[in-house]
């Protein structure tokens, strides 16, 4: 069995992430990247507990994944005071959130940010949802764009990028049942 290397590479970056999202949340009072600062905390621990994937992704799909995952923390913050999108917008940020901690919990030692294969879950959430990460993400980063019509390029390539990661998942589970 091979030592699994990234995993420290992968928490290092995540808990970076996160204290990138706690300067956001400082400088905007969004609850998006408060929330944004406890997912990444939680995916850097989890990193660290990980089980070494059997089949990876390659290294430009490691790439596009990191990106994917820091793309959220260059949201632009409101441009207008209206507290009725604002109030939307946060309760979007929590109801995605909510089912991205959901996903995480249920992943555990099996998550990752680039596409591998580990365990395969389909308790919990992923019993509901095919890609929940991705749908939380997609909830949530849609309320960025409620408040800031600017966000709407970043939240399309955003969700680009999720398709393609889900693209990339589908192909390395896939070997899985054959």
């Amino acid at each position: 069995m091979t030592k699994d290397y990234g995993k420290y590479l992968g928490s290092f970056m995540m808990f970076g992430f996160g204290a990138i999202a706690l300067y956001r949340w400082h400088q905007t009072q969004l609850i998006f990247f408060l929330l944004l600062v406890l997912r990444d905390f939680a995916a850097g621990y989890y990193f660290l507990k990980r089980t070494p994937a059997e089949k990876k992704s390659g290294k430009a799909m490691s790439i596009l994944a990191y990106v994917s995952s820091a793309m959220p923390l260059l949201y632009l913050s409101p441009s207008t005071v209206d507290k009725a999108l604002l109030f939307t917008s946060d309760i979007m940020a929590i109801i995605g959130f909510l089912i991205v901690a959901l996903a995480t919990i249920e992943l555990g030692t099996s998550i990752g940010i680039s596409p591998a294969k580990r365990e395969y879950v389909k308790t919990g959430i992923y019993k509901w949802l095919k890609h929940p990460m991705y749908t939380g993400y997609f909830v949530s980063e849609f309320g960025l764009v409620i408040i800031n019509p600017i966000n709407l390029v970043l939240f399309l390539l955003s969700s680009g990028l999720y398709f393609m990661r889900a693209s990339s998942e589908k192909r390395i589970l896939s070997f899985q049942f054959k």
